[in-house]
């Protein structure tokens, strides 16, 4: 009985050894023939809100960024609205598209609101959810973390009771937004007549009087035609709005105001690039979340099986012996 129990722990001993120098040895390879990912997946997935909504026809936002990067249609995006249509075909180098999506849903934020007392505690809505923004445990209120939701209605069809509704987004009130430069006079001065804008002409006046040595030119051409990281390249975001630029653009151009707007878009977009981040890295937590229990729950039917089957045999052999 001991030198069986020996050799069963010297077996163990072994295995274990093994595994843990294969392991080692799969890590160390996984290092050195790592493969980087694709540049232009991750540019476009970077520009995408992140929902993993499907409504694209993908599994998924990062599969979708590498079906646009093999050719699909950009369009197909509706959380991301005609803003990320441009986005991507500005990085792609090609024609924007209009959006493929409802005209009822474009234009919407909406997020996932459970009627709580309604609510029963089934868990299939925080199951279903893939950024992790519903809280709760069985047979107790769940709720909806509005900051965290990305508004992919996927919580919803999986209610029993229907108790969840998608609602717009609460937003703060805006005190203050800047018009578009159509709108504002590159005149200030009081009694003056509106001068009419004329195309710039790129005559460099409004770069030899920048005091943060900018070229204004070369921001506004990048604003006009929506390419919006170009303009935050070339120093929009050390533009101090000085109004200098205005005051000897031949063309009457209101520059001062195109960076004050453009400005304001590059925070927004860079919020929403921030929130897009945050929810990819809830998605992927949770994805392996689920794996490290899925692997956990494989080791227990595995034991399970060995159990049984020790239990088995020793039944077998209870009665070998009994007989």
């Amino acid at each position: 009985m001991t030198v069986s129990m020996i050799s069963i722990g010297l077996g163990v001993l072994g295995l274990s050894a093994i595994g843990l120098i294969g392991g080692a040895l799969l890590y160390h390879a996984s290092k050195a023939f790592r493969v980087n990912g694709n540049p232009l997946v991750d540019s476009i997935d970077a520009l995408l809100p992140q929902t993993q909504c499907g409504q694209c026809g993908h599994p998924g936002c990062l599969p979708y960024a590498e079906a646009i990067a093999d050719g699909e249609a950009i369009n197909r995006c509706p959380p991301g609205g005609q803003a990320t249509v441009d986005r991507i075909a500005n990085l792609l180098g090609t024609d924007s598209l209009a959006l493929d999506a409802d005209e009822n849903i474009v234009d919407q934020d909406l997020v996932a609101l459970i009627i709580e007392e309604e609510c029963i505690g089934c868990t299939k809505c925080i199951q279903a959810c893939p950024v992790d923004a519903i809280v709760g445990a069985n047979k107790l209120m769940h709720t909806v973390i509005i900051d965290d939701c990305t508004g992919c209605d996927l919580c919803v069809d999986p209610c029993p009771v229907d108790c969840i509704d998608m609602v717009p987004r609460p937003k703060a009130p805006d005190f203050w937004m800047p018009q578009h430069p159509d709108l504002i006079s590159s005149d200030r001065s009081r009694g003056a007549e509106l001068q009419p804008e004329s195309p710039c002409i790129r005559c460099g006046a409004c770069a030899t009087v920048c005091p943060v040595r900018l070229q204004p030119q070369l921001m506004l051409a990048a604003l006009k035609r929506g390419a919006l990281d170009h303009a935050v390249h070339e120093g929009l975001a050390d533009c101090i709005e000085c109004d200098a630029c205005n005051a000897v653009c031949p063309s009457h151009i209101p520059l001062a105001e195109w960076f004050r707007l453009g400005r304001f878009e590059a925070k927004q977009v860079l919020v929403e690039r921030q929130l897009s981040s945050e929810a990819r890295e809830r998605f992927e937590n949770r994805n392996l979340r689920l794996q490290r229990i899925a692997a956990e729950q494989d080791l227990k039917r595995a034991a399970r099986k060995t159990k049984s089957g020790e239990a088995l045999e020793k039944a077998r052999k209870a009665r070998e012996a009994a007989s």
